[in-house]
């Protein structure tokens, strides 16, 4: 069982390579998620690709929380590949970013393997005993209350070959959990030369600006000129005659 974390520049692009690795290798992905934000695996019970992940209970391993952006593209799969080819693969899903978490673990469990088909073998020799014993049942209270054990004994033998099922998956194939993040952008620091910057972009706007409000002032007053210089026309005969009666002499005024 292993774990491994990277950070990538295209999540989606590195989780289908994740999957051509591990199909080259004889694995399969038994789920997978991919999206914006951080990714969960669904359960197997309701993973559309996990048929044998059902039966045999195969959970992810827990990532630590990706230090990305809220808004950024991740993806999580689940892995299964053979154990022979479990070091070879991680190497090569190693190589595709920067690897941020990895853990790896064995678990043996041939003393589980042993101790369930010994189960199954002892199970399998009741079921055999009591069917013996229903043939030669005496009287109906003796065929029903062997018919009920049989159908215990019977419950119990696919309890235990599911537990077969999972400890032979778990010998055939090694579990690898891994998540792929596009990483956050990284803050531009400030520098003198940005304070430069700044300021000369400043000062062409505000010059710019100065143009556009000069350029406003002269259309406006091309838009009035036709209008002053007729005022200007009508206003001096008018001016004119209004000083004429002004200064027109009064009848019994005196001049000199």
């Amino acid at each position: 069982m292993a774990a491994l974390q990277l950070s990538v520049k295209n999540p989606e692009q590195a989780a289908d390579h994740a999957e051509q690795v591990v199909i080259s290798a004889g694995g399969y992905v038994a789920s997978a998620a991919e999206g914006v934000g951080a990714q969960n695996l669904p359960t197997p019970s309701t993973s559309a690709d996990a048929t044998e992940s059902s039966e045999t209970g195969v959970s992810p391993l827990t990532l630590p929380m990706a230090s990305a952006a809220v808004n950024t593209d991740q993806a999580l799969l689940l892995l299964r590949v053979p154990p022979s080819k479990l070091d070879s693969v991680l190497a090569a899903l190693a190589g595709t970013g920067s690897v941020s978490f990895r853990t790896q673990s064995e678990t043996d469990v041939t003393g589980q393997v042993a101790d369930v088909n010994s189960r199954i073998a002892s199970a399998q020799a009741s079921l055999t005993e009591l069917r013996g014993m229903i043939d030669k049942a005496a009287s109906m209270n003796d065929l029903i209350s062997l018919e009920q054990a049989l159908a215990g004994r019977e419950s119990d033998l696919e309890s235990l070959e599911a537990q077969q099922r999972a400890l032979s998956d778990q010998t055939g194939y090694a579990t690898v959990t891994v998540g792929y993040y596009e990483p956050a952008a990284a803050a531009v620091p400030t520098t003198p030369a940005a304070h430069h910057n700044a300021f000369v972009t400043a000062l062409d706007d505000g010059w710019h600006a100065l143009v556009a409000t000069f350029r406003v002032i002269l259309v406006v007053l091309g838009w009035l000129l036709p209008f002053a210089v007729v005022v200007a026309l009508l206003w001096w005969p008018v001016r004119r005659l209004s000083r004429r009666t002004w200064w027109r002499p009064r009848p019994g005024d005196r001049t000199e």
